[in-house]
């Protein structure tokens, strides 16, 4: 039987923390390059095909988590390369053990050859004994199938039949496996080999006779493990005709199921896709910066390994100087010091005794044993500065040799505690995927089952304007706050118009504080919303759903439309406040809802998630779609700088749009509200029906002479301007609740006309009309009113007008 070479080469195995000066964690580029290796090292060993990853692919993966995931994102990869590793080191073994038992088969490489061509021989009748059992079981079979009706006397020959047929099967499944037969073969040639090397086990060494031993252990153990799984696959082969038409309805079902999972696994990633890329770049700058302290910190390590280093050959040639004792050159000294005052006492009794010419040699003599004994002392000093330097050296090495001990026990650490952690997130993600993927919305649902107490508003519209007007005055502890009756009839038609408000003015006129007061006052529902400059998608303004942690990260605009609609808030009015609304287009982060608000209001869905998940809250249609409520109003603030962006038609036209003046101060005191309970939103709404289905009439009429007038025809001619369906949509709305609110409709009308025709870039603010133009306007703009018998001049069209033609005259 051939041998087969299993080779495997792994990334190596990086550790988690600096030792010696090398790097903490591996770059995510060599992490991700461990595992495209692992990935497409491994897959062959498992019998699948290695996907189609990449570099640039995993990357675009991990940039897309979030910061804190990021670092365990590249521990999991890191993890899953290690088990390469480990794969690695398990083939290695393995080829070492084949090398070894070849090493030992070379000495019988001849009776191997024989064994081979003996196993091809057996191989064959193998086959020929399969091709027999496949005639035999055919023909028990027909005889099987003429045997089953001659009655109970054939009964025992028919059990002996089946046996032979489920013996035949065994024998063929056997045969079918292959390899199960020549593994069989070969355990038995490899039986005999080790019976034939038994019986020289006396002339090899000791070692060889160990190794031969554990070899005969595993072949055994392997032996042991293929009968357990001959016999397992007898008894699976009873079951597999039995299984056969179960496991194709479940085989379609699968199909049908991957198809789901396909589109599903696309949805999440993309989704984990979009998650991942933003925080992935941070970690990979975190890990660069930590690479760089480890490496700064490796080059000071190294430059005082060299400096030690410097020191230790000094003191080698200190040792070598003094034989390895450093204290014998001190004694020497010490004995040169007392020979030196020895001679200095002989010198000094010499004078004593001797002439003057025997004083001069000895004072010779003295000059010459002064220079030896300064020579001596100066050579001391050297010793005992080297012999200082040493034992620093020594000592700031025995604390370096702690001090690494303590970062090897600190690394240690470290890794317990990030397998714990890994320990840790593993737990907390499964706990999350049992956990609602919309947590508060499924709160609200167990929150707010109570319905809030209301009362309905005042029959008369006219009369809500005048109560509203006092609320929203108090609405303040400290300050009186005043809107016009004007501002506040036509903010009411605003409300049965449209479902988006644009509140536009300066700084400082109150445009927020309208929205919050108006909401105080009707004892609604507020949710701010402050506009970020890099808004692009809905995702900005509902949320996003996380893929990883399979959670849906609910923004406040979710969670106040999902409020709208429970049973608690169902009655009152929920205003969504925009806080600087044109920071970015409305056209790209609001995009869902102007289309949405075109749409009836049984139609007004907004699609959250592509597959519904498995604990969806109540009130979301099949669980990945919420309702646009009735009950629902966006107001959105706007400034009129640089730091803005102007409001597309495709928003403009859909809203209603506001211009507040500056607030000024007004002597007129007025009283204060006795009753300031919730007003019912389906009871204002209702008035808002009646409004315009008592002033149908005369509206409808008001619409057909403003289509059939000049200004219309003119505009059209000269301006490329027309009515749509949806202005006149929203003027048999508008007019008749400002009308009812005690309004007018040539106050209605003028606003109407204003904030969609003669707005700049429309009517007005253009240059390619002519002073001339705009006068024509003005006065088919004032036969209009005249044929419609509107009493008050169009004071907001003429001022448009006039300013336009002023700028237009100023230019030349």
């Amino acid at each position: 039987m051939g041998k087969k070479n299993n080779k495997f080469v792994a990334p190596q195995r990086t550790s988690g923390a600096a030792v010696a000066g090398q790097a903490a964690a591996p770059a995510p580029s060599a992490v991700i390059s461990r595992l495209l290796a692992t990935v497409a090292q491994t897959a062959p060993l498992i019998g699948e095909e290695p996907p189609d990853w990449d570099e640039s692919l995993v990357k675009d993966l991990a940039q897309h988590l979030p910061q804190s995931e990021q670092q365990r994102f590249v521990g999991v990869i890191d993890r899953f390369a290690s088990w390469g590793t480990q794969l690695k080191e398990a083939c290695e073994r393995a080829e070492a053990t084949r090398l070894k038992i070849e090493a030992d088969g070379e000495r019988k490489q001849l009776d191997l050859d024989d064994a081979r061509g003996h196993l091809d021989e057996l191989r064959r009748k193998v086959e020929q004994q399969l091709a027999d059992s496949k005639m035999e079981r055919e023909e028990i079979e027909a005889t099987r199938r003429t045997q089953e009706d001659k009655g109970i006397e054939q009964e025992a020959q028919r059990h002996s039949l089946v046996k032979r047929e489920v013996e035949l099967v065994q024998r063929e499944a056997e045969l079918r496996g292959g390899l199960v037969a020549e593994r069989e073969q070969s355990l038995a040639v490899l039986r005999q080999q080790v019976a034939e090397l038994e019986a020289r086990r006396d002339r090899l060494p000791a070692e060889i006779d160990v190794q031969r031993c554990q070899l005969l252990e595993q072949a055994r153990a392997d032996a042991e493990q293929i009968q357990v799984r001959a016999r397992a696959r007898h008894q699976q082969l009873q079951q597999i005709e039995m299984d056969l038409l179960e496991r194709r309805e479940k085989q379609e079902q699968s199909e049908r199921q991957q198809q789901l999972d396909a589109q599903l696994l696309l949805e999440r990633r993309k989704t984990l896709e979009s998650d991942i890329r933003a925080e992935s770049q941070r970690d990979v700058d975190d890990m660069r910066a930590k690479l760089q302290r480890s490496q700064e910190k490796a080059g000071k390590l190294h430059d005082k390994i060299d400096s030690l280093q410097q020191e230790l050959d000094e003191l080698k040639d200190l040792r070598e100087l003094s034989r390895g004792n450093p204290q014998r050159l001190v004694e020497e000294i010490e004995t040169l010091h007392l020979t030196n005052r020895e001679l200095d006492r002989r010198v000094q009794d010499l004078l004593a005794s001797r002439s003057q010419e025997d004083g001069d040699r000895l004072r010779r003599e003295r000059d010459d044993l002064q220079e030896r004994l300064d020579s001596a002392e100066a050579e001391l000093y050297d010793l005992r500065r080297r012999e200082s330097q040493w034992k620093r050296s020594v000592t700031e090495r025995e604390d370096w040799e702690a001090t690494r001990q303590v970062m090897e026990s600190n690394r240690t650490l470290l890794q317990k505690a990030v397998v714990q952690l890994q320990g840790d997130v593993k737990e907390l993600v499964d706990r999350q995927q049992h956990e609602s993927v919309f947590p508060e919305l499924t709160r609200m649902d167990r929150d707010f089952n109570k319905p809030v107490v209301t009362e309905p508003v005042p029959e008369s519209l006219g009369q809500f304007v005048d109560e509203l007007q006092v609320r929203i005055a108090y609405s303040e502890p400290r300050k009186v706050l005043h809107f016009r009756k004007e501002e506040l009839q036509l903010f009411l038609g605003g409300l049965a118009m449209s479902q988006l408000h644009i509140f536009q003015g300066i700084s400082g006129t109150g445009k927020t504080t309208l929205a919050v007061a108006f909401a105080d006052a009707v004892g609604g529902k507020l949710t701010r919303v402050p506009v970020q400059a890099g808004w692009r998608d809905r995702a900005d303004v509902l949320g996003h759903y996380n893929a990883f942690e399979k959670r849906y990260y609910e923004r406040e605009t979710l969670q106040a439309l999902y409020q709208a609609q429970t049973a608690a808030y169902r009655d009152l009015m929920h205003i969504v406040l925009l806080d600087e609304m044109n920071l970015s287009r409305p056209e790209q982060y609001f995009a869902d809802f102007l289309s949405t608000m075109e749409m009836g209001q049984d139609k007004r869905w907004i699609r959250l998630l592509e597959t519904a998940p498995a604990q969806a809250p109540a009130m979301l249609r099949e669980g990945r779609d919420i309702l646009l409520p009735s009950n629902l109003w966006f107001i959105g603030t706007a400034n009129q700088d640089e730091t803005t962006n102007a409001f597309a038609d495709k928003t403009h036209d859909r809203a209603f749009v506001l211009d507040l003046p500056k607030q000024e101060e007004h002597g007129e005191r007025l009283p204060r509200p006795r009753n300031p309970s919730p007003w019912s939103v389906d009871s204002l709404t209702n008035g808002f029906d009646a409004a315009c289905k008592k002033h149908a009439q005369h509206v409808g009429k008001l619409v057909k002479r403003v289509n059939s007038s000049g200004l219309t025809s003119l505009l059209s001619e000269r301006f490329a301007l027309g009515w749509g369906n949806r202005l006149e949509r929203q003027m048999l709305r508008f007019v008749p609740v400002v009308m009812e609110a005690g309004g007018s409709d040539d106050l209605a009308l003028d606003h109407l006309l204003a904030s969609r025709m003669f707005r700049e870039g429309k009517v007005t603010g253009r240059y390619d009309v002519k002073p001339e133009d705009l006068l024509q306007v003005q006065d088919a703009l004032l036969k209009l009113w005249k044929d419609c018998g509107l009493e008050k001049e169009p004071t907001r069209c003429l001022q448009a007008i006039q300013r336009d033609v002023q700028r237009l005259e100023r230019r030349g």
